[in-house]
């Protein structure tokens, strides 16, 4: 396992509550039994230090004055690598435990209270030859964290001790599991913390600072906690880099207000790292968050550089019902002995297949959040942030998921999307916008199938995700380039009954497509439109396609098109013969189709005063009336026909058409042929003896003023 080098000089592993207490029995008191139980494992475990200055004890309450405990440790993963070490210095001034009480091993307390609390951790490079936790601090450390807290109070406090491994030839499985077994042996009412930061450098290329505000913690029990409240939790970083010779930082800053975390359960967790069984698959009831704000800025890059300030703020969100299961601690600690700092691809992509089986699956019911905002200067812009806007700006009223797990998402919906480019040189905004009922495969399955696929490209097939519904309502877009704004009342996408990725049914709504005409550029279609009187286009469709495997029947029905006061047109068609097999193996659809039938189509023209105008622009160019343009065109076009243009259908066609190109009110063609006609027939016919086709298909044309 990955901790079997950890060596004798200790394992930093203790409760907030009892840190850094003494190995010094001055008195014997339930406060100082536990302590000293504590501070005999830190010096067992090669602490340099655990004592106190004083304890005092007058009965109703016990301070312990002083306390320190300091100490470090050496851990690697690899042991052909050189070891990191970490050291630990943690002293709290004073400690008050009050109402003491001790029933065999349980240790209780009515209040415990501190004022502050210090805590310093420092990480450096063993091969140094660092002897001490002083000589550690005077060391180049890779990453140091100083931190503090105050205020702290806990009341209703009681412990279950265990008796905690001794680490003195490094720490196998069952004895790190034991470490985090202890976590759940300790309850209490109400724990506050008034404030807390923590301050960290690493490598002197980042520092940092984290801190919160006004902590509370309420009834905590077998490693259940039902209530976390935070006022604040803040973080801000300051990254330094040289890039092309430039000094350059990033600065940024995060602040959360309000932040709730319900039934926050550690032992699904445990679990999966085998430390004992959780009743429940559940992690965190909810956690929420009454604001946020965030900001990154850039200093020293360049004018290239993909921003130089960006900030972000969001309202209320919350999250529900966040599950992991699945997990196998057995693979889990194989997959981390099997890591190694520099494998080939091949080991590398085996130990990340190896990971992700262990860690099992998943699951969060819900989650929203609301107005968000990011808004976004280049690095030019920024230098005058308070009087130029923003490069880009985006902002989001809601955005929700439900049901989102390892491989599948019921829904992310959205609502309330504006967004600007250049300082509205581009502006957009979305109304709604809903995505549901996706699902993909293992991020195994992903990889497995897109190396296999260059070979054989049927396996790609297996990469893709399904996606059961795709809409958007109230799109706007406007720029300086376009006359007017580009809007789409509503476009909706469903797709069901997946054969692997690929829906049998699939139906696709598009209503109130709306641009100005002249995108159109193409003089003679902008001159029939003007002539329409359509300055703006507008365009709905409308169609449903859907494959019925018990008949084989493959049916277009009800496709839809319309230019409004412009054209109209609708279309059914069915095809039989199409096995499922054309959706299983989609690379083989030539030869599936080629055994397809022909079972009936029907194609519907109507109100259509676009297609009248284009003949009486075309006929103005050639000099000739409407009429006899039409009639020429529609002639024409019959001789070219060859043996069709003798057939009774054909000569009835062209008679329609021209009514139709006079008064394009209605004109229908039906194709219902008294059985299917299989498609490899219907092209030899095409070929040899088109004349024939008429009759075998049932064709018939109707006109309707």
């Amino acid at each position: 396992m990955p901790f079997q080098n950890f060596k004798r000089q200790g394992f930093f592993a203790v409760s907030i509550t009892v840190l850094g207490l003494s190995a010094q029995p001055a008195l014997s008191s339930p406060a100082s039994d536990l302590l000293d139980k504590y501070n005999a494992w830190f010096l067992a475990n090669g602490a340099e230090k655990a004592s106190y200055a004083k304890a005092v004890d007058d009965g109703s309450k016990t301070e312990i004055l002083d306390h320190t405990i300091e100490g470090m440790f050496s851990f690697s993963f690899d042991e052909d690598k050189p070891k990191a070490g970490v050291y630990y210095i943690i002293n709290t001034p004073k400690a008050v435990y009050e109402g003491s009480s001790r029933d065999g091993e349980t240790f209780s307390f009515d209040t415990v209270t501190t004022d502050t609390v210090n805590i310093e951790l420092g990480f450096f490079d063993k091969t140094e030859n660092i002897n001490s936790v002083a000589e550690a601090q005077a060391s180049n450390d890779v990453f140091k964290v100083t931190s503090s807290a105050t205020g702290y109070v806990v009341s209703g406090y009681t412990e279950n001790w265990i008796n905690l491994p001794v680490l003195a030839d490094g720490i196998t499985t069952d004895e790190f599991q034991q470490l985090l077994v202890a976590a759940t042996r300790i309850s209490y009412d109400r724990g506050s913390i008034a404030a807390a930061t923590a301050d960290f450098v690493v490598a002197d290329a980042v520092t940092g600072t984290y801190s919160i505000k006004n902590g509370v913690f309420s009834k905590a029990k077998d490693g259940v906690i039902a209530l976390n409240t935070f006022e604040k939790v803040a973080y801000s970083s300051t990254t330094s880099v040289v890039t092309d010779g430039r000094d350059v930082s990033t600065i940024s800053e995060t602040v959360y207000n309000d932040f709730e975390i319900k039934n926050q359960d550690v032992r699904p967790l445990l679990a999966l790292l085998g430390a004992g069984d959780a009743p429940s698959d559940l992690l965190v009831g909810e956690y929420s968050v009454g604001s946020f704000t965030s900001s990154m800025k850039t200093e020293g890059g360049p004018a290239s550089a993909p921003f130089g300030v960006m900030e972000s703020s969001g309202g209320a969100s919350v999250t529900k019902d966040v599950r992991m299961s699945g997990g196998d601690a057995g693979k889990l600690w194989q997959a981390f002995n099997n890591l190694t700092s520099q494998p080939e691809s091949e080991e590398a992509v085996e130990q990340l297949f190896g990971l992700l089986d262990a860690l099992g699956s998943f699951s969060v019911a819900y989650s929203d959040m609301n107005d968000m905002a990011v808004k976004v200067w280049d690095p030019i812009r920024a230098r005058k942030k308070d009087t130029k806007a923003p490069s880009f700006e985006l902002a989001i009223k809601h955005l929700s998921t439900t049901d989102l797990t390892t491989n599948s998402l019921g829904q992310l919906k959205l609502e309330g999307l504006h967004g600007a480019v250049e300082g509205d040189d581009a502006v957009f905004d979305l109304n709604e916008f809903e995505i549901a009922d996706i699902a993909w495969p293992s991020l195994r399955t992903i990889i497995e199938s897109s190396l296999a696929a260059e070979t054989d490209p049927a396996e790609a097939m297996k990469a893709i995700p399904t996606i059961g519904r795709i809409s958007l309502a109230g799109l706007n877009m406007q720029a300086d380039d376009l006359p007017t704004p580009v809007s789409l009342d509503k476009l909706t996408i469903e797709m069901g009954n997946h054969i692997g990725p690929i829906p049998t049914s699939l139906s696709e709504i598009i209503g109130g497509l709306s641009f100005d005409a002249a995108l159109l550029q193409e003089p003679m279609v902008l001159g029939v439109l003007d002539r329409l009187g359509i300055e703006r286009v507008n365009l709905t469709q409308d169609f449903k396609i859907a494959w019925n495997e018990s008949t084989e029947d493959l049916t277009l029905e009800k496709f839809e098109f319309e230019l409004e006061n412009g054209l109209k047109l609708r279309a059914d068609i069915q095809l039989g013969g199409i096995p499922r097999s054309l959706f299983e193996k989609p690379h083989e659809a030539e030869a599936v189709i080629a055994l397809a039938t022909f079972k009936g189509a029907q194609i519907e023209v109507m109100d259509s005063p676009l297609i009248s105008e284009l003949l009486t622009a075309q006929a103005e160019q050639a000099g000739v009336p409407a009429e006899m343009l039409a009639s020429m065109m529609i002639d024409g076009s019959l001789q070219q026909a060859g043996p069709l243009a003798e057939t009774e259908f054909a000569l009835e066609l062209a008679n329609a058409a021209k009514k139709f190109a006079g008064k394009p009110t209605n004109i229908r063609v039906t194709l219902a042929p008294q059985s299917a006609v299989p498609l490899m027939q219907l092209g030899g016919l095409a070929a040899l003896a088109p004349q024939q086709l008429p009759e075998l298909l049932g064709a018939t044309v109707t006109y309707t003023e």
